[in-house]
């Protein structure tokens, strides 16, 4: 399989876990509801949303990858914010590490993966002056 292809699956596979990750959290409050944890839903409903969105920009992203590199370019970006932002949290909900550490692992991964594609397709450049 050459770059390009991997590149582009990477694309549609992040998107697609995009969509379910923000499927996913726009019904979380229901569940935290039958554990005894009371969210408010609108929070939920926003970041849900938007994860949706993301995934949809990510796969349309893989279409023309050159036109639209900063799409990917943003999600790592985010992705690390997340990451950062996830590992402040921790010491506050350690029960969820066992969530948040295999999410932490592929947003990283995902990441990399994607940047060092994009680096060697050219879709990006690091200029040294």
């Amino acid at each position: 399989m050459n770059l390009k292809k991997l590149l582009k699956c990477l694309l549609i596979l992040g998107g697609i876990v995009e969509i379910l990750i923000g499927a996913f959290f726009l019904l979380i409050h229901l569940f935290f509801m039958e554990i005894g944890i009371v969210l408010i839903p609108v929070f939920n409903q926003m970041a849900g949303t938007f994860l949706i969105g993301f995934g949809i920009l990510l796969i349309v992203s893989s279409k023309n990858m050159l036109a639209y590199r900063i799409i990917p370019l943003v999600n790592i970006l985010l992705r690390i914010i997340m990451i950062i932002c996830s590992i402040i949290q921790l010491p506050t909900y350690p029960e969820f590490l066992i969530i948040l550490l295999p999410i932490m692992i592929y947003d990283i991964l995902w990441s990399v993966f994607v940047l060092i594609l994009m680096k060697n397709l050219n879709l990006i450049s690091i200029k040294r002056e």
